[in-house]
């Protein structure tokens, strides 16, 4: 397996596999028989030492017949569950009304931005393909019927829907490679199949699906691949490295939760090969074909398969669309149909220009003649950034207040360092900035920046910005081509995009202030289009933007995911921070119907025994290290070593896949558990395995009858949010075990929405369900 957490030795008495020395559980250096003498320990003479491989954890898994018949019924199993009144209900879930459109968009062809990786959504777009799907139904809105616009729903619900039912297969197969017997194994693939929350995610055109089984199929090549660790570079050792490898870059591909895969199996390789390092009949031309090979499955083959998915994606999506707008004109460029924008290339004092913010697609700097109209204002002019070209984003570039420049020769260039003013076109107003708290923050580096001046005043100094132009090599001002910063003389800020939000007074537009000591990032501005009125454009250089590569439009699309996810903060009413999820403390509504809700709740005994699992093995793991420490030794009836390696494992990759989402201030919610979700039920199978290893066969198997009994209740109890079952008022209630659990029972039949919906003869989504988006 690829971790122990183990930190004793074996005690003297306790199991000892084959070639292992009595007081070692890792691979140790014994001394060769001519060397025991009594006499040369006691001189102190140098022994000559041999290093013995650490012997496998687990036996190679044989797949017996058994394990074939048994396969083969926990997938049908699983796909009956999976697959259940799939078509109910017939209206748009949650953010269905994001990944349906999307898979129309690769129909279509036209492009499109999400914060996530492409190959979920082709997969949904070739689902639908498949199922006959046009692309010409917008998914606009929650509750719009699929059947009265002809949508083939239910077949693009069927590729989520068996993905998640392979997972249970998988699960049976990686408990069976960690060494556990078919009882255990089928405990496994039980606790997944009957998980409400998998349950309810894999029906649904969601994303969290496909990555839950790259994720376990990731993790189950891994442990195979373990399982040959005695055969290495053999075929199928090459196969399930490979795999492994393949598998994480399709599940990274899906959804950025799956970079958690990297800290695991990473911490898994680097501990296996620190381990080789001492197997000193290992020459070191050996260790390093063994780091070559991990580097090439594990690092490279991973990105290769990323990069992949996105070249796939860029040649299916390349007409230029609506939803373009959000990427660089670099980008758009690329893209047939995109905007292909030509100006003049040199700018000069009396040049009307268009600036646009360069690292982020929030557009352009822009006025209008409305005041702010914050607390701490000053009721100047409004100056932001607005999306879309127009007249009141127009600037003439002027010298600085009280400077004049003489253009007797002709028009003078602008040039790095210069002072310079912004007169707003539309309005005759400067760029202006002050000792005023901009609208959206309190912060004493931040200042309002508006746009100043009335009839016959000439301006004063707060008008004034030094041109910083950041790539120095080309002294004077070129539209394009020029990236530079604007600081404001008197206060030494920067014109910053602070990408939030204004209010509805500001038309929502985004917040451009004037900050101290900012990150170039956001401060970064570029001309877009400069016009002199003595240049005629013929006479004039001019300059377009560049057309991006392939790997330019793959880091462009994963920075603006990465700002996007950053930028993802918001008042979802069913956002729920990590703290809450392993105690299942809340669900999420995503949809209500006539006597139907659909709310993503997983099956609390399974969460909570989850839970309760991950809790003992930290305690036994601790209570064990004590007791070592004092030389008591317990084996847990044999087990120990084969516990404490795979739980000890999955128990690590609960941490990665749980822990880094307490440092992410984006918004949240329950389904980002689900691939952790997992890994804890694989210590819960693993737990109870090792808590009735030592009973009596028929006493185990009543157990864990009682434990699937317990499970399968529960399942069945929550069954109504899951299928979007018709209930009553009353059931729902007594299906609120938890106070914290809101679901909405006023859409269950003799609930108020229920009762309206009656009468409007309506199943449209009610107020309690809203997309995550």
């Amino acid at each position: 397996m690829p971790m122990t957490v183990e930190t004793s030795q074996e005690a003297e008495q306790g199991h000892r596999p084959k070639g292992h020395s009595m007081k070692s559980n890792k691979g140790v250096p014994r001394v060769t028989k001519g060397d025991h003498s009594a006499e040369n320990s006691k001189a102190g003479a140098v022994q000559i030492v041999k290093f013995e491989p650490e012997a496998a954890y687990f036996a190679k898994w044989q797949v017996s017949s058994s394990d074939w018949m048994l396969l083969l019924v926990v997938t049908v199993v699983a796909l009956i569950v999976r697959c259940y009144q799939l078509g109910v209900p017939a209206n748009v879930v949650f953010d269905e009304v994001h990944f349906g459109k999307f898979a129309g968009r690769y129909l279509n062809q036209t492009y499109f931005f999400d914060l996530h990786p492409p190959l979920a959504k082709m997969m949904f777009a070739l689902a639908g393909k498949l199922a006959g799907y046009d692309g010409v139904f917008d998914f606009k809105s929650i509750g719009l019927d699929y059947r009265a616009a002809g949508v083939p729903y239910v077949g693009m619900r069927l590729m989520p829907a068996v993905l998640g039912a392979l997972t249970v297969p998988l699960t049976y197969a990686t408990s069976r490679a960690c060494g556990y017997k078919p009882d255990t194994s089928l405990m496994a693939s039980l606790l997944v199949c009957m998980e409400n929350g998998l349950v309810t995610q894999s029906r649904l055109m969601l994303l969290d699906s496909p990555l839950v089984f790259f994720t376990v199929a990731t993790v189950f090549s891994w442990t195979m691949f373990w399982t040959l660790q005695d055969k290495p570079f053999y075929a199928k050792w090459w196969l399930w490295l490979m795999m492994t490898g393949a598998m994480m870059g399709c599940a990274m591909s899906c959804k950025w939760v799956a970079l958690f895969l990297i800290p695991l199996i990473g911490l898994s390789t680097i501990h296996d090969l620190w381990d080789k390092i001492a197997d000193r009949s290992l020459p070191f031309s050996g260790w390093m074909l063994h780091f070559g090979a991990r580097a090439l499955a594990l690092i490279v083959l991973p990105l290769a398969v990323y990069i992949g998915w996105f070249w796939l994606h860029f040649n299916v999506l390349y007409k230029h669309g609506p939803d373009a707008i959000a990427l660089t004109p670099e980008f758009q460029a690329a893209l047939d149909g995109g905007p292909q924008i030509t100006t003049s290339r040199d700018v000069f004092y009396g040049s009307e220009i268009r600036m646009r913010t360069t690292n982020a697609r929030s557009g352009y700097l822009h006025s209008h003649l409305h005041p702010w109209k914050h607390k701490e204002g000053s009721g100047q002019q409004q100056v932001t950034i607005y999306s879309f070209a127009d007249a009141n984003n127009l600037w003439t570039i002027e010298p600085a207040y009280n400077k004049t420049i003489d253009q007797s020769n002709g028009p003078v260039p602008v040039r790095n360092g210069d002072v310079l003013r912004l007169k707003h076109k539309a309005t005759g107003r400067y760029l202006h900035s002050h000792n005023k708290r901009p609208a959206l923050s309190s912060d004493k580096h931040k200042f309002e920046i508006s746009a100043y001046g009335f009839a016959n005043f000439t301006g004063d100094s707060n008008d004034n910005f030094r041109l910083e132009i950041l790539d120095s090599s080309e002294p004077n001002l070129q539209a394009i081509n020029s990236k530079f910063r604007l600081i404001h003389t008197n206060l030494n800020c920067a014109v910053y995009n602070s990408r939030k939000k204004l209010p509805k007074w500001a038309f929502g537009q985004i917040e451009v202030n004037c900050m101290h000591n900012c990150m170039p990032r956001m401060s970064t501005w570029h001309i877009e289009h400069a016009r002199h009125p003595n240049i005629t454009a013929e006479s004039a250089p001019a300059v377009s933007y560049k057309p991006l590569s392939f790997l330019g439009k793959v880091w462009e699309y994963n920075r603006l995911m990465a700002e996007s996810n950053e930028n993802l903060k918001g008042d979802h009413p069913f956002a729920a921070r990590p703290q809450a999820w392993p105690w299942l403390r809340r669900g999420t509504a995503y949809w209500g119907g006539y006597g139907r809700v659909i709310y993503q709740l997983g099956n609390p005994l399974v969460w909570w025994g989850a839970l309760a699992s991950l809790a003992v093995f930290g305690l036994l793991w601790f209570t064990l290290a004590v007791l070592d420490k004092r030389r008591i030794f317990l084996q847990l009836g044999g087990l120990r070593k084969q516990y404490f390696s795979s739980a000890g494992f999955f128990t690590l990759a609960w941490l990665c896949h749980y822990l880094p989402f307490f440092l992410m201030p984006r918004e949240l919610f329950l389904h980002h558990y689900f691939p952790a979700l997992w890994m804890a039920i694989m210590v819960l199978a693993f737990s109870l395995d090792l808590s009735t290893c030592r009973l009596a066969p028929s006493l185990r198997m009543a157990i864990y009858i009682a434990v699937a009994a317990c499970v399968l209740h529960a399942f069945h109890t929550f069954s109504y949010i899951t299928y979007a079952r018709v209930w009553s008022k009353d059931i729902c209630l007594k299906a609120k075990w938890l106070s914290t659990w809101d679901i909405d029972c006023e859409h269950a039949l003799g609930g108020l929405k229920a009762t309206i919906q009656a009468t409007t003869n309506s199943t449209a989504a009610g107020p309690m369900a809203a997309s995550s988006s």
